[in-house]
């Protein structure tokens, strides 16, 4: 994010310095996703799948909890082959269960490749809703201040309203 900082700083001093005039704006991406259907309409989807990974997370917990308090409560009663069997039982079950939970919510798990399959289409819109507005109202740089890192922007260069209309209308 520095680098592109630096880019669009020296971008600015190179156009300026040729005469050329630059117009950078920016938007919002944090109020767009908080005001635009479609981003809501796919997050509602995205935590409906969370909701649903999490319930079968919380079942297969609760049946190895059950599994463990039974086998704690037999334990003394129980052969040395029984025993070491319902603890292999119970060690694979553990197993199966942190391996659902990295499958669905590890780094490449199911809920980031369902986040990022619900998004791609969003993303690829925003980018060309900006292409759009930077043709048409003659825009250089367009930022987004969410994950800009600039700590004071002139209100007036905000066009996340223009966007979301663009976006709108697609």
């Amino acid at each position: 994010m520095r680098r592109a900082m630096l880019l669009s700083v020296f971008l600015f001093v190179f156009a300026v310095s040729f005469g050329r005039e630059m117009k950078i704006v920016y938007f919002d991406s944090e109020k767009l996703r908080e005001e635009w259907d479609d981003w809501k309409d796919a997050q509602a989807k995205f935590d409906q799948d969370v909701v649903k990974w999490q319930e079968q997370a919380k079942n297969m917990e609760d049946s190895l909890a059950a599994m463990m308090e039974e086998y704690q409560r037999q334990q003394l009663l129980l052969s040395d082959d029984k025993r070491q069997e319902k603890e292999m039982l119970i060690q694979q079950k553990q197993r199966e269960y942190q391996e659902f939970l990295s499958s669905i919510f590890g780094d490449n798990g199911k809920a980031a490749q369902r986040n990022a399959e619900l998004t791609a289409p969003l993303y690829d819109k925003i980018n060309a809703a900006l292409s759009k507005l930077a043709d048409r109202d003659g825009y250089s740089i367009i930022f987004d201040a969410a994950s800009s890192g600039i700590a004071y922007i002139d209100p007036s260069l905000d066009i996340t309203e223009d966007l979301l209309k663009e976006l709108q209308m697609q």
